[in-house]
């Protein structure tokens, strides 16, 4: 994969073939084969900084990351500090690709990897991520906000700014603050089926 990113000075993104530039960063991930959603996508960079974010804020010994595709969000919480890690997938091609990037960067005795989603969670977490259509999130918060530890966070993604105001009210009906509100445009050529160009991430906790 011919990719690279900074989220900011302490974080880089990368495949293989830039691993002499990305390891020069404090906390790096290397990431193959990507027959999952894109790591590069405007959503997972936003989750990024978002955990950034809440990893400065509050402690965070575990998070579970729900729908983990390539696995990246999952080991950017443990190359930033966080001791465990659950990433979970109905796809079995994004396990097979989260296994191999796990093995990639050496992480694969911290990450616990399942094929299935929030429902076959028994246990809560300090962090709980979910880059996953609206409609998908919309039917889950209730599973993510049961996986949550009370006064843990959620960052969720995958939603556009077209649905911010129902995700304004997802919230509001859990009880949910939201800390920080992030968007960013993916631009491409005509008109997207959405209506919009924009992408949205949100990090919010129990009230």
């Amino acid at each position: 994969m011919l990719f690279f990113y900074r989220i900011n000075d302490s974080l880089a993104v990368g495949g293989p073939w830039w691993r002499f530039v990305v390891s020069r960063a404090p906390a790096w991930i290397l990431l193959k084969s990507p027959r999952a959603f894109p790591p590069y996508h405007p959503t997972t960079k936003m989750c990024l900084r978002l955990m950034l974010q809440d990893l400065k804020e509050h402690p965070c010994q575990n998070l579970v990351d729900v729908g983990c595709g390539s696995g990246i969000l999952a080991l950017a919480g443990l190359k930033l500090g966080v001791q465990r890690a659950l990433a979970l997938d109905l796809d079995p091609r994004a396990i097979i690709t989260s296994r191999a990037n796990a093995e990639l960067n050496q992480l694969e005795s911290q990450l616990l990897l399942v094929r299935g989603s929030a429902e076959v969670v028994a246990g809560c977490y300090d962090l709980v991520l979910a880059n996953l259509p609206m409609q998908v999130l919309k039917e889950k918060l209730p599973e993510l906000l049961r996986i949550s530890k009370e006064g843990g966070s959620l960052i969720l993604s995958g939603f556009q700014d077209l649905d911010r105001p129902a995700m304004e009210k997802e919230l509001k009906r859990l009880s949910l603050d939201a800390r920080s509100w992030l968007s960013e445009d993916l631009v491409f050529f005509g008109d997207p089926p959405s209506g919009s160009f924009t992408w949205m991430a949100v990090l919010a906790s129990q009230r």
